[in-house]
């Protein structure tokens, strides 16, 4: 029984290898102004997309995100995370994030994070008071606080959508900024390259690659370094992520992408 079990870990883990795969850089004319299309500034209403995590090329967990309609007028982002059944035998991780979003301008109005690791638990939750230009955030242990937000202050999930309809050019420095855990926090991406990608069952793309440091609270991965790659089209997809973090390299690759909502 020893010896099968070990035949299916190899075989699974074999499986979750080479997702992902950069490809020969595009010709230099591809770099030019017009190689990155113009972002769409609608919100992805209806898409879902499905992630594989890797920790050490290892695969450890699967991510969904949705963005579907919701109340007043507003759209609802929802990520779910869970530890696969080899990790969840020492160390499960349930994570479940969403953001309720207005779709004209990706600012977020309500913010609520549940994450489990083991027997750990965090659950907060961020109350957006545009009118008043403050974030009210309830926190772990009876804390709160209240804290000033600008038109662009968004979420660590709303942050994902509003990024999609910037336009990106080579070189450019996205500032940021995310509130969070009772603060705000300055986040600079910046735009790196073009480059080719092919997906495992998800074809070929065009891609832009972009690097950040998470400085805000994230679980496992606060002070990591982020490469991401987005789709070069107007859509924006988040195709790929690398984070080099405290606990080793952690992979995030797009597995699966369909709508739910007709155009």
């Amino acid at each position: 029984m020893r010896i099968l079990h070990l035949f299916n870990l190899l075989a699974f883990l074999l499986a979750g290898c080479a997702q992902a795969r950069i490809v020969q850089p595009p010709p230099v004319s591809a770099a030019a102004p017009g190689g990155i299309a113009p972002a769409s500034r609608s919100l992805p209403v209806g898409e879902d997309l499905e992630y594989r995590i890797s920790w050490w090329g290892i695969p450890v967990g699967t991510v969904t995100l949705s963005l579907q309609p919701a109340e007043r007028k507003l759209v609802k982002a929802h990520l779910e995370g869970r530890s696969n059944r080899y990790l969840q035998a020492f160390y499960p991780v349930r994570v479940e994030i969403s953001s309720l979003i207005d779709p004209e301008t990706a600012a977020p109005s309500r913010f609520q994070a549940f994450v489990k690791r083991r027997w750990r638990v965090h659950e907060s939750t961020i109350t957006f008071d545009r009118a008043e230009g403050t974030a009210f955030h309830k926190l772990p242990k009876g804390r709160s606080a209240t804290v000033p937000v600008g038109s662009a202050t968004q979420d660590g999930l709303s942050v994902v959508y509003y990024v999609r309809t910037i336009d990106f050019h080579l070189g450019q420095s996205i500032p940021l900024e995310i509130t969070a855990d009772g603060k705000n926090w300055h986040l600079d991406g910046r735009i790196l390259k073009l480059e080719r990608m092919e997906l495992k069952g998800l074809g070929a793309w065009l891609t832009v690659e972009g690097s950040a440091e998470l400085a805000y609270p994230v679980p496992f991965f606060q002070g990591a370094k982020a490469r991401i790659w987005f789709s070069a089209d107007q859509e924006r997809i988040p195709l790929l992520a690398k984070i080099h973090s405290r606990i080793g390299p952690v992979t995030v690759v797009l597995t699966k992408r369909t709508s739910r909502v007709s155009p």
